[in-house]
């Protein structure tokens, strides 16, 4: 339950909420209970059962299907039009400025020389190539382990 100070309520309130003779706040409680348990919608429906035959008949159902469809279209317009309104995007949102902000500081790191420390001198470079690499030792190792198996 979703609201453990009020009273359950009994066969006599659901009937007053199917006709519609409830508070507000009471009725919107009730909704609220319909969606949580299972007990309370049996017995909104045994309640909508009961006070069927004083309901007021639809004379014409086409007529109020077609009316709730027109409503259902107009108010997925809105939300369409405000969802539009919705999109406008600050300058700083967008891609290109973030382009032009990452072109800039390369442009930037590569006038201060900050992308030829990253490189290895010309002392290092030497030292570098006179070790093997891992990939070629382990290779070595590998074709030596497997001349040792061939007889």
């Amino acid at each position: 339950m979703s609201d453990n100070r009020q009273a359950w309520p009994e066969a006599g309130e659901w009937a007053a909420y199917v006709r519609g003779e409830l508070l507000p706040e009471r009725a919107e409680w009730l909704e609220s209970l319909l969606l949580e348990d299972d007990r309370a919608l049996e017995l909104y429906l045994q309640a909508l059962a009961v006070e069927e035959a004083s309901l007021p008949v639809l004379e014409s159902p086409e007529l109020f299907a077609q009316h709730v469809m027109n409503r259902i279209e107009t108010s997925e317009t809105k939300v369409v039009n405000m969802e539009k309104k919705e999109n406008r995007r600050r300058f700083y949102e967008h891609r290109l400025f973030h382009y032009v902000i990452a072109a800039s500081l390369t442009l930037i790191f590569l006038s201060a020389g900050w992308f030829d420390r990253l490189t290895p001198g010309p002392a290092q470079a030497a030292k570098l190539a006179e070790k093997t690499s891992i990939s070629e030792e382990l290779v070595k190792v590998t074709t030596d382990w497997l001349d040792r198996l061939k007889p």
